[in-house]
């Protein structure tokens, strides 16, 4: 099959964890998926794989994947799932400028989204959805994350004028992730106290994620939406989590 018949598909941080989940599971569905990644790729070759790499903290890298982008238009869908996750703490332990780590969060998560939406402006199919992956924490802010959570707030936001303004064209459609998927570095103490915070009690995994993907980018009366996955977290009672008897 020719890549002028399939639907591409555009997923930002597409080299690991969920983007790269994300990636395999269009593939398999019949799109061309144009991947960006930072600095690891773990996908591997595809006929109908596009990795493109770029620092999504620095703006002329920014622009130099926009150049790109555009090139293998026109979209069906983007995902914006790119993302940075650094603890106020864990930078200043690390002697990061504080404004180094406030800037590296918002161009992560609202400049390079914005700037690469931008770009895409006539280069999309018709019809065409987007899917912005935020963070029940835009809702529910952690003082451990202030800047995470300050960033994908704005991410949210932004995302939401973003489905006035590009419809009907374009579907948009927010995530908001919650504990889905554990890394290899959070302790067995460290999971069973997060699951205890949710109605579901269980690791879902990124599948849960992927499962939404499909739902948001098929159901064509729904735009503007943030859809939360999280197990319950977001309802679950805080006060018997905050309070001791």
């Amino acid at each position: 099959m020719s890549h002028s018949s399939l639907k591409t598909l555009l997923i930002t941080g597409a080299g690991k964890r969920l983007g790269k989940l994300l990636a395999e599971h269009y593939l398999q569905a019949g799109y061309r998926v144009v991947a960006h990644f930072n600095s690891v790729n773990e996908l591997p070759e595809h006929p109908n794989l596009i990795a493109l790499q770029a620092n999504l903290s620095d703006s002329a890298a920014v622009a130099r994947l926009c150049d790109e982008l555009v090139q293998y238009g026109p979209y069906s869908g983007v995902i914006h799932n790119a993302s940075c996750f650094v603890a106020d703490g864990v930078a200043a332990q690390n002697n990061t400028d504080f404004q180094d780590h406030f800037q590296q969060h918002f161009s992560v998560h609202v400049y390079a989204p914005m700037i690469i939406t931008e770009a895409l402006n006539n280069h999309w199919a018709e019809p065409a959805w987007m899917t912005v992956i935020s963070d029940i924490y835009s809702d529910i802010p952690n003082e451990r994350f202030a800047v995470y959570c300050a960033s994908k707030a704005a991410l949210q936001n932004w995302a939401l004028s973003m489905a006035q303004r590009l419809s009907p064209q374009v579907r948009t459609n927010i995530i908001q992730p919650g504990p889905i998927q554990f890394l290899p570095e959070h302790s067995e103490a460290y999971r069973e106290m997060v699951l205890s915070q949710s109605l579901i009690k269980q690791e879902l995994g990124y599948g849960a994620i992927v499962d939404a993907c499909d739902y948001l980018a098929t159901s064509k009366a729904v735009c503007g939406n943030v859809m939360r996955v999280d197990g319950g977290r977001f309802v679950a009672n805080r006060y018997d989590q905050t309070f001791n008897s």
